[in-house]
């Protein structure tokens, strides 16, 4: 694999990468201008910028930038020793560097098209994810201009047939607490679904609920509670867009993998309500 193709490969897989390009180099440099490497966040490397300290240090960079978030640094190197403030080399000159990072859009299934699922769809798209709605009304799937949207009936055959995303962030909002049951479920005996994240709306008394039927119906213990419910962060509001946008906040988190102690999950748990 060539490594403009590797470069797609990740973003395919969704993959976060940062790519490093020399921009100009001195005449000693170990790397020449338009050099690039690709690092990924397990700390992979692909192609080359001349190898030796220059690339160890461009290296640490884009890893401190991946998990910092950050988008882009130019970055000159001295390519001296440590006493001449340079990076412990003995080229000398200097190296300009451009890393930039790519995240490529985290995908979201949500499970229900209605007024919460509309609105958390428009946020979700505006802060980065590809968002997918099912429903099973037609008249609910089929307008929502920042989703691709599909119909699918919410039982065993008909999510069972759904061609699911792997690493994917999953959001059960369905009309329906059988509908809800019947998504998480389906979610849960997935084979390789590896799920970045799965909540689930309702009240805590209700998920309990459905928790001990899942339990008894013989979803573990365990699996159920990396379910995040109820769902989304505990700001107050009432109103769909509210809900959206405590949904939203949620997942930002996640994706950045952060961990909010006011979560509903964290405060509710159905579980919390089953003895062990």
């Amino acid at each position: 694999m060539n490594f403009y193709a590797y470069l797609a490969h990740l973003e395919e897989t969704l993959t976060p990468f940062a790519l490093v390009t020399i921009v100009e180099a001195s005449v000693h440099s170990p790397g020449r201008t338009a050099f690039k490497m690709c690092v990924t966040e397990d700390g992979h490397v692909e192609g080359s910028i001349g190898g030796g300290g220059l690339e160890y240090k461009a290296r640490n960079t884009a890893l401190e930038m991946l998990r910092s978030g950050e988008a882009s640094r130019l970055v000159t190197y001295h390519l001296t020793s440590e006493e001449d403030g340079g990076i412990g080399m003995a080229c000398g000159g200097d190296a300009q560097v451009f890393i930039e990072t790519i995240a490529p859009r985290r995908q979201l299934v949500i499970f229900g098209g209605g007024h919460i699922g509309s609105a958390l769809a428009r946020y979700a798209h505006d802060v980065g994810f590809e968002v997918t709605i099912y429903d099973n009304r037609p008249e609910f799937a089929a307008s929502h201009p920042c989703a691709h949207t599909q119909v699918c009936e919410y039982t065993q055959e008909g999510l069972g047939a759904l061609s699911l995303p792997r690493h994917a962030f999953f959001v059960i909002v369905t009309h329906k607490h059988v509908g809800d049951r019947a998504c998480l479920e389906a979610l849960l005996r997935h084979d390789g679904l590896e799920a970045a994240y799965i909540g689930l709306i309702g009240s805590s008394k209700k998920l309990a609920v459905t928790f001990n039927t899942l339990m008894e119906q013989g979803i573990s213990r365990e699996a159920l509670e990396g379910v995040h419910a109820p769902i989304g962060v505990d700001h107050g509001g009432q109103t769909a867009n509210e809900i959206a946008i405590a949904i939203t906040t949620e997942l930002i988190a996640v994706r950045h993998d952060k961990n909010l102690q006011d979560t509903m999950s964290a405060k509710k748990h159905p579980l919390m309500a089953i003895p062990l």
